[in-house]
């Protein structure tokens, strides 16, 4: 099923028994994110989170663990709530080998209704909160980040979607880590090369598709949106923006317009982990935005980090997986499985197959070593049981 934004998409997890709403008011914090934590801890069959009465706003509303379960994972790509983890696992792999998947380019979009191109003020906009108490400041943590290489502009495939932590510091202003082997760090480096900003699009409230994606690694010139339509079975819509021109999901919530400023670096930081600890502040690059286009009564989507389990692990588990049993099953016929575990800094896979021995398993870690997708587990491997189950 091809979800045309976050809000079809909530629609279903309810029609599922799979959303909360909750009307009863809350506060920015702690409420929202306590809540969130608190939901991640029932178990692998949580709902997603709809809070629709903050205090100190009129309208917004905000959306949370949309992601956090397997039932809701499977929804996501258009299987049964009920989905094994086994059969959404395989399912997804079986997609991710249809690449490259269809576009389909739209003139207007919805999240067109709304356009602040002065005196923008990311504090009024959006209902931003600190998800951990020694949070460094209020956190952007479940966005599409787009980018192009400007020295291959026009190539949508090397146009890079990508999910990245961004600390707003300023009515127009926040802050990014790309880490440098992430495909905005190589346009970045490219861009400050020849003393150019960098435009970039921040895509918020998307289809849920759209956010597994944007975390998955893939190859720099594979396009994350043929990568969608592959995984949905029919061509994925985007609309180009209007300040960068670059192509943004047609069914988001916010579109943010802006560049990253070049040689320009600001403290970063502290930053509540996926590994219950806190980062620390570091000087990391700025973007200026100049333009924020949403829907009417947009929703804004967060996602909780902290101590494991939470959303990013069913967010990224699968996703990080496939792609790394694919490569690897070319070369090691005898792996029937392969587990990524990102409690573990997404450092670590395991894997499991027929007849193994060490001598087998030894080959494979060696022979991994050069895998093309292998970031996601650059430590090696491990060796374990069947993961089929």
């Amino acid at each position: 099923m091809a979800y045309k934004g976050l809000r079809e998409f909530l629609n279903v997890l309810e029609k599922n028994g799979q959303l909360l709403r909750i009307s009863e008011p809350v506060l920015p914090e702690p409420d929202i994110a306590s809540a969130a934590c608190a939901g991640t801890k029932l178990g692998d069959q949580s709902p997603a989170l709809l809070f629709e009465n903050i205090k100190g706003y009129t309208t917004a509303k905000i959306a949370m663990n949309v992601h956090a379960s397997w039932p809701n994972h499977a929804l996501a790509i258009g299987m049964a709530k009920d989905t094994p983890l086994k059969e959404q696992f395989f399912e997804f792999v079986k997609r991710y080998q249809t690449y490259p998947g269809k576009i389909e380019r739209r003139a207007d979009a919805p999240w067109k209704e709304v356009v602040v191109d002065k005196d923008i003020n990311l504090y009024d906009l959006m209902p931003l909160l600190r998800l951990n108490q020694g949070d460094g400041g209020f956190y952007i943590d479940k966005s599409t980040v787009v980018s192009r290489d400007l020295n291959d502009w026009d190539n949508i495939d090397t146009q890079n979607c990508g999910m990245y932590r961004l600390e707003v510091k300023g009515r127009n202003r926040i802050g990014i880590q790309p880490i440098p082997e992430h495909d905005i760090a190589i346009h970045l480096a490219r861009a400050e090369e020849q003393g150019k900003d960098l435009p970039v699009a921040i895509c918020l409230g998307n289809d849920p598709l759209m956010s597994i994606v944007s975390g998955m690694p893939i190859l720099y010139d594979q396009s994350e949106y043929k990568m969608a339509g592959a995984l949905q079975g029919e061509p994925y819509r985007i609309t180009a923006t209007e300040l960068t021109g670059l192509d943004a999901p047609w069914g988001s919530e916010f579109v943010l317009e802006g560049k990253i400023k070049s040689r320009v670096r600001e403290a970063e930081g502290p930053f509540g982990e996926f590994t219950g600890h806190y980062s620390g502040a570091r000087n990391m690059p700025v973007i200026e935005i100049d333009r924020v286009s949403h829907r009417k009564n947009p929703i804004f989507e967060h996602l909780y980090i902290g101590m494991p389990w939470t959303e990013i692990d069913y967010l990224l588990g699968i996703n990080t997986g496939a792609p790394l049993y694919v490569q690897l099953k070319e070369n090691f016929p005898e792996i029937v499985s392969v587990g990524n575990c990102l409690r573990e800094c997404s450092l670590h896979a395991w894997v499991g197959g027929d007849h193994f021995d060490q001598t087998t398993f030894w080959r494979i870690r060696q022979g991994s070593r050069s895998a093309r997708l292998l970031n996601s587990a650059r430590n090696g491997l491990r060796q374990g049981g069947d993961c089929r189950r």
